[in-house]
């Protein structure tokens, strides 16, 4: 009888208190998983040109490594893993990244020529690429490294394809000062809430709307370019996240938000979001409200019939950004924060990969 009453009881809670809507949704519906790829070693890659996704050409399966992540396709659904033989869940959508390769990759490969030009590529260890990835990106090594080893081939990555929509720049936004920022709860997506235009910053980009269109720009008041999609992060982005803002309220609980300075922000930012750092911070400053965050996550997670498990994401060993300063780590708060930060971790640093170009 206890048993059924505290059921009962647990229930007419769940009813009562739903999940918050930035809360993952399980969803048990039948997607099998992809069949295991065997490895004798681990592979190596090639960087497509345009671009900084990594493929790997060895296997007749379609495996990708892009932003921290193994991608593949089977069965007209793609998947992601942290590791490339193992992990593998279901993504139910298509990657945007994958919209700038183009389908005949491995021709391009086996001929050696890209678009008609001749490609001198390189492989690289799968152990390099997981490394140096973030680094490379951010420092745009591929644009210096010959144009991906493609003479005569011009294309700026990081810039979107050209598309046949006659899409206009959106107005510039006129900024007494830099902004500041606050972090949405449930989120690495910071937001400047000083402006009546949606602007954010969000994985080393800053974004706005206008217009119904989208756009990045590696600077938060110029170079605007215009972005076909709508991007991943802004389905975590609440439409009334003003409001909250107004209240100093998050979804009916107190929320004691930070501001924070653009330039640390933009410099710190990958840390942060390394080192797990704004769920240690009494959960983004809402107390009372427990979220679980993952990152680049889809709206559901889908548990297959056939194991019945729940497959966590989890970091490997290696997976670590290899960012430098001269100086002292910031607490958000603007006071210097020597040693090791809350949580046991290290302080971000690394011996002897000096700005991440490949060489050891």
């Amino acid at each position: 009888m206890k048993k059924i009453f505290l059921g009962t009881m647990l229930l007419t809670l769940m009813l009562i208190f739903p999940l918050p809507a930035t809360a993952r949704v399980d969803i048990d519906i039948n997607i099998s998983l992809p069949p295991p790829v065997r490895f004798v070693e681990p592979p190596e890659l090639i960087v497509l040109p345009g671009t900084y996704v990594y493929a790997v050409p060895d296997v007749n399966v379609d495996i990708f490594f892009h932003d921290g992540w193994w991608w593949r396709t089977w069965d007209s659904r793609w998947y992601r893993s942290r590791e490339y033989n193992s992990g593998w869940v279901y993504y139910e959508n298509v990657p945007t990244f994958y919209r700038e390769i183009p389908s005949d990759w491995r021709h391009y490969y086996r001929e050696r020529r890209w678009r008609g030009h001749e490609w001198h590529y390189q492989r690289l260890p799968h152990h390099r690429v997981t490394r140096y990835w973030r680094d490379w990106e951010r420092d745009r090594y591929w644009e210096h490294k010959n144009m991906w080893g493609v003479p005569g081939y011009r294309f700026s990555a990081g810039e979107e394809v050209s598309v046949s929509v006659d899409v206009s720049l959106p107005p510039p936004v006129a900024f007494v000062e830099p902004p500041e920022l606050v972090v949405l709860p449930g989120t690495y997506v910071y937001a400047v809430p000083d402006v009546e235009v949606d602007i954010f910053f969000h994985g080393g980009w800053w974004w706005r709307s206008w217009n119904s269109h989208w756009y990045r720009s590696r600077e938060y008041s110029s170079g605007w370019v215009y972005y076909e999609n709508i991007p991943a992060f802004y389905r975590e982005v609440p439409s009334d996240w003003r409001h909250y803002y107004r209240e100093r309220r998050w979804r009916g609980h107190d929320w004691h938000y930070q501001r924070l300075p653009h330039h640390r922000v933009s410099r710190y930012w990958r840390d942060w979001e390394r080192d797990r750092y704004w769920e240690h911070q009494q959960t983004w400053g809402v107390r009372g409200l427990q979220l679980r965050i993952q990152p680049q996550r889809s709206n559901h997670k889908v548990k297959t019939k056939p194991s019945r498990r729940s497959y966590r994401e989890v970091r490997p060993s290696h997976y670590r950004s290899y960012y430098i300063d001269s100086g002292p780590r910031f607490h958000p708060s603007g006071k210097a924060k020597h040693g090791k930060p809350k949580g046991g971790r290290g302080n971000g640093r690394s011996k002897g990969h000096g700005h991440g170009n490949g060489k050891k």
